[in-house]
């Protein structure tokens, strides 16, 4: 059985059963994470259900959900402009870059961006429909390469990992002087967890998730990784096809940490 990835102790106690799956809080530090995780190797291929073509990855696409992420995607490209503060020539990384939408998002930003990720039909679709500069590589490749960017983003994809910790350092070695990291996770606080009776539904899921955040949990992770100023965004997404009810409710949730999100950005700790 795996121990705690942050302070590796053994000492747990079960928060949920899903399935086989038993996810447990660590006794010494809190972090709450899956004591069991399936083999790798075989799930991450089947990940990615592509049933569209780039073409469709537009505000006024006719599905829906690509209508919503394109959305997203585009708040996510401003809040980069406003953290950096307007700097041109900016490079980026995208860990976990999937299909690219992402990136696809930054290239019309004019923000130069390039991703890894594990998938190869992921990749595929990403280089075919949008001309990215997407590879099949782990961060330590990249580390061995001595790249550097101004900006990482992991979207979604720190609660894959296995050894948290052991991969935002590895992170924090890619990072330019100055550098920033921005971070997007699953709460485990958030109201639409505890309303959903702490049950998963669709890819939030201890299938394919390794570590399930709080505020407090992801800051000292950061904190433990070596980064500096980590701090939660106050940033949450305002989505047109909902309600204005709905998206001021989003904002009072983030407000108390308990929105269905996470949000933090840090540094190298290098400056």
């Amino acid at each position: 059985m795996r121990v705690c990835p942050n302070c590796k102790s053994s000492e747990n106690r079960l928060r949920i059963k899903e399935k086989e799956f038993l996810v447990v809080e660590c006794n010494s530090c809190g972090l709450v994470y899956l004591l069991n995780p399936p083999d790798e190797s075989v799930i991450y291929e089947d990940y990615y259900q592509i049933e569209f073509k780039g073409t469709d990855y537009r505000e006024d696409s006719n599905y829906p959900h690509l209508r919503e992420i394109f959305e997203i995607n585009k708040q996510r490209t401003e809040l980069i402009k406003e953290i950096t503060k307007g700097k041109s020539e900016l490079s980026l990384l995208d860990i976990g870059c999937g299909s690219g939408l992402f990136l696809k998002s930054c290239k019309d930003a004019g923000i130069n961006g390039e991703g890894i990720d594990v998938s190869n039909t992921a990749l595929g679709f990403a280089r075919n429909e949008f001309g990215l500069s997407v590879y099949n590589k782990r961060v330590e490749e990249l580390v061995t390469d001595y790249r550097k960017y101004d900006i990482i983003t992991l979207w979604h994809v720190l609660e894959h990992f296995l050894e948290p910790i052991d991969e935002l350092q590895k992170i924090k070695e890619l990072l330019a002087p100055n550098g920033i990291l921005l971070i997007e996770v699953p709460n485990l606080k958030s109201i639409k967890f505890r309303l959903s009776g702490n049950k998963w539904k669709g890819g939030n899921h201890p299938l394919y998730h390794r570590s399930f955040f709080t505020s407090k949990t992801l800051k000292n992770t950061l904190a433990e990784s070596g980064f500096s100023g980590a701090e939660r965004l106050k940033f949450t997404y305002q989505l047109s096809n909902k309600g204005y009810l709905y998206n001021m409710s989003k904002k009072v949730f983030n407000t108390l940490a308990a929105d269905a999100f996470l949000n933090f950005t840090a540094r190298n700790g290098n400056e």
